[in-house]
Protein backbone atom coordinates (compact mmCIF):
# COMPACT_ATOMS: atom_id res chain seq x y z
CA UNK A 1 0.00 0.00 0.00
CA UNK A 2 2.29 3.26 -0.98
CA UNK A 3 -0.21 5.29 -0.79
CA UNK A 4 -0.49 5.21 2.86
CA UNK A 5 3.11 5.67 3.48
CA UNK A 6 3.02 9.17 1.81
CA UNK A 7 0.97 10.59 4.36
CA UNK A 8 3.08 9.37 7.20
CA UNK A 9 6.44 10.90 5.36
CA UNK A 10 4.16 13.52 4.86
CA UNK A 11 3.15 14.26 8.47
CA UNK A 12 6.70 13.23 9.97
CA UNK A 13 8.25 15.94 7.75
CA UNK A 14 5.46 18.42 8.90
CA UNK A 15 6.22 18.04 12.47
CA UNK A 16 10.02 18.77 11.55
CA UNK A 17 8.85 21.71 10.44
CA UNK A 18 5.76 22.86 12.57
CA UNK A 19 7.58 22.00 15.73
CA UNK A 20 10.71 24.50 15.36
CA UNK A 21 7.85 27.43 14.02
CA UNK A 22 5.75 26.73 17.10
CA UNK A 23 9.00 26.72 19.40
CA UNK A 24 10.05 30.13 17.98
CA UNK A 25 6.80 31.59 17.65
CA UNK A 26 6.62 30.94 21.39
CA UNK A 27 9.57 32.32 22.46
CA UNK A 28 9.03 35.33 20.58
CA UNK A 29 5.49 35.89 22.43
CA UNK A 30 7.35 35.02 25.89
CA UNK A 31 10.03 37.43 24.83
CA UNK A 32 7.82 40.05 23.62
CA UNK A 33 4.84 40.53 24.55
CA UNK A 34 4.16 42.96 26.85
CA UNK A 35 2.69 40.83 30.26
CA UNK A 36 4.47 42.29 33.72
CA UNK A 37 3.21 45.52 34.79
CA UNK A 38 5.44 47.97 35.79
CA UNK A 39 5.96 51.75 36.48
CA UNK A 40 8.08 53.11 33.48
CA UNK A 41 9.85 56.23 32.86
CA UNK A 42 10.19 57.17 29.66
CA UNK A 43 11.94 59.94 27.40
CA UNK A 44 8.83 61.68 25.96
CA UNK A 45 10.14 62.44 22.25
CA UNK A 46 11.17 58.70 21.38
CA UNK A 47 9.18 57.01 23.66
CA UNK A 48 12.30 54.56 24.78
CA UNK A 49 11.46 52.90 28.25
CA UNK A 50 14.44 53.79 30.27
CA UNK A 51 13.21 52.84 33.71
CA UNK A 52 11.13 50.69 35.03
CA UNK A 53 10.07 49.36 38.65
CA UNK A 54 7.63 46.67 40.03
CA UNK A 55 4.38 48.12 40.82
CA UNK A 56 1.75 46.88 43.66
CA UNK A 57 -0.76 48.16 45.23
CA UNK A 58 -0.31 51.23 47.77
CA UNK A 59 3.56 50.93 46.53
CA UNK A 60 5.07 54.20 47.63
CA UNK A 61 8.00 56.75 46.08
CA UNK A 62 8.83 60.34 45.70
CA UNK A 63 10.55 62.75 42.98
CA UNK A 64 12.34 65.56 43.93
CA UNK A 65 13.59 68.66 42.82
CA UNK A 66 15.61 71.85 43.95
CA UNK A 67 13.46 74.86 43.12
CA UNK A 68 15.00 76.98 40.54
CA UNK A 69 14.27 80.64 42.48
CA UNK A 70 14.81 79.61 46.49
CA UNK A 71 17.69 76.53 45.67
CA UNK A 72 16.02 74.66 48.12
CA UNK A 73 14.06 70.74 47.37
CA UNK A 74 10.85 69.98 46.84
CA UNK A 75 9.29 66.53 47.60
CA UNK A 76 6.33 64.77 45.97
CA UNK A 77 5.07 61.94 47.46
CA UNK A 78 3.09 59.47 45.33
CA UNK A 79 1.51 56.14 45.73
CA UNK A 80 -0.16 53.39 43.73
CA UNK A 81 -4.03 53.31 44.24
CA UNK A 82 -5.86 50.84 41.64
CA UNK A 83 -3.45 50.85 38.88
CA UNK A 84 -2.76 54.79 39.17
CA UNK A 85 -1.07 57.50 40.60
CA UNK A 86 -1.52 59.65 43.09
CA UNK A 87 0.05 62.63 44.59
CA UNK A 88 -0.72 62.47 48.25
CA UNK A 89 1.92 65.05 49.21
CA UNK A 90 4.03 67.82 48.91
CA UNK A 91 6.81 69.35 50.74
CA UNK A 92 8.78 71.94 50.48
CA UNK A 93 10.80 74.83 52.10
CA UNK A 94 8.99 77.82 50.95
CA UNK A 95 6.67 79.20 48.81
CA UNK A 96 7.96 80.22 45.19
CA UNK A 97 6.91 80.39 41.34
CA UNK A 98 5.41 77.30 40.37
CA UNK A 99 5.05 75.94 43.93
CA UNK A 100 1.47 74.52 44.82
CA UNK A 101 -1.41 77.08 46.12
CA UNK A 102 -2.96 75.05 49.74
CA UNK A 103 -6.31 76.65 48.68
CA UNK A 104 -6.34 74.96 45.04
CA UNK A 105 -6.64 71.34 47.05
CA UNK A 106 -8.94 72.81 49.58
CA UNK A 107 -5.77 71.11 52.33
CA UNK A 108 -4.09 73.53 55.19
CA UNK A 109 -0.51 73.59 55.09
CA UNK A 110 1.79 72.80 58.15
CA UNK A 111 5.02 73.89 59.47
CA UNK A 112 6.91 70.89 60.63
CA UNK A 113 11.22 70.66 60.51
CA UNK A 114 11.17 74.17 58.88
CA UNK A 115 9.08 72.69 55.70
CA UNK A 116 5.80 72.96 54.47
CA UNK A 117 3.93 70.13 54.37
CA UNK A 118 0.39 69.52 52.51
CA UNK A 119 -0.89 66.49 52.70
CA UNK A 120 -4.21 64.43 51.68
CA UNK A 121 -4.13 66.20 48.12
CA UNK A 122 -4.89 62.80 46.80
CA UNK A 123 -4.97 63.85 43.12
CA UNK A 124 -5.05 60.62 40.78
CA UNK A 125 -3.19 60.49 37.58
CA UNK A 126 -3.04 57.80 34.72
CA UNK A 127 0.56 59.17 33.76
CA UNK A 128 2.74 62.11 34.52
CA UNK A 129 5.52 64.08 32.90
CA UNK A 130 8.41 65.90 34.14
CA UNK A 131 10.59 68.20 32.37
CA UNK A 132 14.34 67.00 33.73
CA UNK A 133 15.87 70.54 34.28
CA UNK A 134 19.94 71.53 34.05
CA UNK A 135 19.88 73.15 37.63
CA UNK A 136 17.16 71.15 39.37
CA UNK A 137 18.77 67.68 39.71
CA UNK A 138 16.05 65.65 39.24
CA UNK A 139 15.42 62.23 41.45
CA UNK A 140 13.32 59.50 41.58
CA UNK A 141 13.56 57.85 45.05
CA UNK A 142 11.90 54.29 44.77
CA UNK A 143 12.42 50.44 46.57
CA UNK A 144 15.21 52.64 49.29
CA UNK A 145 16.98 54.09 46.13
CA UNK A 146 17.76 57.16 44.46
CA UNK A 147 18.11 58.02 41.43
CA UNK A 148 18.93 61.10 39.30
CA UNK A 149 16.63 61.31 36.43
CA UNK A 150 19.49 63.01 34.38
CA UNK A 151 21.06 59.61 34.32
CA UNK A 152 17.94 58.72 32.02
CA UNK A 153 16.63 61.57 30.48
CA UNK A 154 18.85 64.26 28.73
CA UNK A 155 18.78 67.41 30.52
CA UNK A 156 16.37 69.89 28.63
CA UNK A 157 14.22 66.95 27.58
CA UNK A 158 10.81 65.52 29.17
CA UNK A 159 10.73 62.56 31.53
CA UNK A 160 7.09 60.70 31.41
CA UNK A 161 6.03 58.43 33.81
CA UNK A 162 3.46 55.44 33.48
CA UNK A 163 1.86 52.47 34.58
CA UNK A 164 2.00 49.72 31.87
CA UNK A 165 2.46 46.81 30.22
CA UNK A 166 6.03 45.68 28.90
CA UNK A 167 8.07 42.45 27.77
CA UNK A 168 10.50 40.23 29.15
CA UNK A 169 12.95 41.47 26.68
CA UNK A 170 12.20 44.89 27.93
CA UNK A 171 13.07 43.78 31.64
CA UNK A 172 16.10 42.09 30.89
CA UNK A 173 17.44 45.19 28.66
CA UNK A 174 16.73 47.27 30.91
CA UNK A 175 18.57 45.14 33.91
CA UNK A 176 21.53 44.79 31.70
CA UNK A 177 22.02 48.93 31.74
CA UNK A 178 21.94 49.08 35.15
Amino acid sequence: MPGRSYPVRYIQMSKKIIIPVIMRLLTFIILFAPIFEMITISEAESKRIVFVSNIHENKEFYTSFIHSVNRMPVYEYYRIVDGHFTIYKTSFYAYGAGMPDFQDYNQKPYLKDGMVHIDNLNIEMDSFSIFVGRVADHSLNIDNKTYKLSDFIEPGKTAHFKIQKVSLFALLRRLNHE
